[in-house]
């Protein structure tokens, strides 16, 4: 059986080891006290567990841990509690910005375009018109969803995403903005776009390379609706962030969403996708063109890399 120490010898270790003091400098100062009679009163001292595996202390403790699993299968909170709960903890909800893979010749292009474009106000953009075509899909975004799970199982129905074959199919939609609204839209079904209904004179139109915008067919439409080549905007490649109209199809199919049922048919889908569409207003275009002086910028900044838009 170990002899206890003194008294004072323990008021004396204990200050020592609230001091974080090294071992050594201890039996220094403490000739009688062998470094096992310090460890023992450490952990006695201070419960000091030694952890059975090695690696970093996790952040949460056990008891957290174990009062989280205990918990989490019976909590009820909505989604304005749970927002309202992270903020006070420090945390803040963030869009992950969806970029296209760029290479580096294409950098090149799209830091000289920028750079030959950097000059132009706000009201030249105002003067150009945005085009893009976009797919929306039957069953809503191709995104892929994610859940928690504590161990393997049966599979419960918050854990899985209905597959609907062939995708449900989706409608291709073609359009373009322009500073007095939302210009000519709709739904591509033979790959033909029959007419423009804004084309003041002084008006640029803008479009990406595509393959199907750099045809012979699609030259030969510009030609006979009045825009010549010089007027044709020679968009970079791989430039979506550029192009305002992006951010048009992220705010429509936000509101395609919205609909309290999916649609039965393509045609019940063309025809939300339409009344979405002209529900756009002239100042929210204007928001969106408006932010081209930005857009440049961003690539001049990011040496023709992606733009945060």
């Amino acid at each position: 059986m170990t002899k206890a120490l003194p008294i004072d010898t323990q008021n004396s270790l204990k200050l020592l080891l609230q001091q974080n003091t090294p071992y050594s400098q201890i039996m220094k100062q403490l000739p009688n006290v062998s470094k096992g009679t310090i460890s023992n009163y450490k952990q006695k001292l201070f419960k000091v567990v030694k952890p059975t595996h090695p690696g970093r202390t996790p952040k949460v403790t056990k008891n957290t841990q174990q009062y989280i699993a205990n918990t989490s299968q019976n909590v009820s909170m909505t989604n304005d509690g749970v927002k309202k709960m992270l903020r006070r903890k420090g945390f803040k909800a963030r869009r992950k910005v969806k970029t296209n893979m760029i290479s580096k010749d294409n950098q090149k292009l799209r830091l000289a375009w920028a750079k030959a474009h950097r000059h132009l106000s706000i009201s030249d953009w105002r003067k150009w018109i945005f085009s893009d075509e976009t797919r929306v899909n039957m069953w809503g975004s191709d995104g892929v969803s994610y859940y928690w799970s504590d161990k393997p199982g049966t599979m419960q129905p918050h854990q899985i995403t209905p597959k609907v074959q062939n995708n449900g199919g989706g409608v291709m939609f073609w359009g373009c903005i322009t500073s007095e609204g939302p210009g000519y839209g709709t739904t591509i079904l033979e790959g033909t776009i029959d007419w423009l209904e804004y084309k003041p004179a002084d008006v640029r139109f803008q479009q990406d390379k595509a393959s199907p915008h750099r045809s012979v067919v699609t030259k030969h439409w510009f030609n006979e609706n009045g825009f010549s080549a010089e007027r044709v905007l020679d968009w970079p490649a791989q430039s979506p962030d550029l192009n305002p109209i992006e951010h048009v199809w992220t705010e429509l199919k936000r509101r395609l969403d919205s609909y309290p049922t999916r649609p039965t048919a393509k045609e019940e889908l063309a025809t939300r996708i339409s009344d979405e569409w002209n529900k756009f207003t002239k100042d929210n275009c204007l928001a969106y063109i408006d932010s081209m002086p930005k857009r440049i910028k961003a690539v001049i900044r990011s040496k023709g890399g992606s733009a945060p838009f």
